[in-house]
């Protein structure tokens, strides 16, 4: 669940497919509630605590592409997951 009075708008950029329009916001959530994944928008979602975030923080390039993803993680396979890169709204 979140709360409704933390949501903060952080940005947007231009998202090129399908010609639309990316926004970001930050809120706060109660982490232990069971996330209620809408399956015709996401494959996966999951809580991930600032530890994890910052270890994905230190993979460099644009994880985005298959090569530097899998180069990621066959280098630190403890990887709890993989984020955008730096200046992409998605981070």
């Amino acid at each position: 669940r979140i709360d409704e009075g933390s949501v903060q708008y952080v940005g947007s950029q231009p998202w090129p497919f399908p010609q639309s329009c990316m926004i970001g916001f930050t809120a706060t959530a109660d982490c232990s509630q069971e996330l209620n994944v809408d399956t015709n928008e996401l494959v996966s979602a999951g809580w991930f605590d600032k530890a994890d975030v910052a270890q994905a923080a230190t993979v460099e390039g644009p994880t985005m592409q298959r090569p530097v993803a899998e180069a990621a993680l066959e280098n630190d396979p403890s990887l709890p997951l993989l984020i955008p890169p730096k200046g992409v709204i998605a981070r």
